[in-house]
């Protein structure tokens, strides 16, 4: 099979494929950066991380196409040692954290489930540091409403992320709602995303569609 067969949405700048992202990131060209936010067991009756090979695979397979990941994880013990042991063609840099406020999840424990640590493979972007180690967003109830997406990324964090390389071109293999593909549209680049759940293929479609404003 070849890339066509994979096309779902294309336009300046934007490409959108779906289907198994093992399938599909063998066939592309080097990136600069992965930046993704991986689905883990979310809508499995496993517990976390259980049934994740297939992800551990393809973040191992997308780390041979770039230099540079920020690979979205959980404050977990678990979490730490699933990713790292997933992403061998990089060395670990250094973890960033984004802090969803006012989230009360059922999380195990005294402690709310409101840190998502992102995991920087690679080298990072050097120079005199501009952005912080953390963001801080509201809670994403009302967006995962919106888009009709369980767990959709602030626009504002996946800027965050991307905005020290820009403009590059970049990889997410796991688009959901397609944040990644907006803010690269808007900051300026080149996107390629992966998805295999055709319904959200549309919900990423319909983003880029809609009007876009600066960040």
């Amino acid at each position: 099979m070849s890339l066509r067969d994979f096309l779902f949405h294309e336009e300046p700048g934007i490409t959108l494929y779906c289907g198994d992202c093992r399938e599909i990131i063998p066939l592309l060209d080097p990136v600069d950066i992965v930046i993704t936010d991986p689905p883990y067991s979310t809508g499995r009756s496993e517990t976390e991380f259980a049934a994740s090979g297939n992800i551990a695979v393809s973040l191992h397979e997308a780390s041979r196409l770039a230099p540079v990941m920020a690979v979205f994880g959980t404050s977990s013990g678990r979490g730490f040692e699933f990713i790292r042991s997933s992403i061998r063609a990089l060395p670990h840099c250094r973890t960033l954290v984004w802090h969803r406020r006012f989230v009360n999840s059922p999380a195990a424990g005294p402690w709310r489930w409101d840190v998502v640590m992102i995991h920087v493979f690679g080298k990072g972007a050097f120079g005199r540091p501009q952005y912080s180690g953390m963001i801080e967003t509201d809670g994403t109830r009302s967006l995962a409403i919106e888009l009709g997406h369980k767990a959709p990324v602030p626009i504002e964090v996946m800027a965050w992320l991307y905005k020290p390389f820009a403009p590059g071109r970049v990889l997410d293999p796991f688009v959901g709602s397609g944040s990644t593909l907006e803010v690269v549209k808007q900051i300026g680049g080149t996107a390629i995303g992966i998805e295999i759940d055709a319904k959200y293929c549309e919900i990423a479609v319909k983003r880029l569609r809609q009007e876009i404003l600066p960040l």
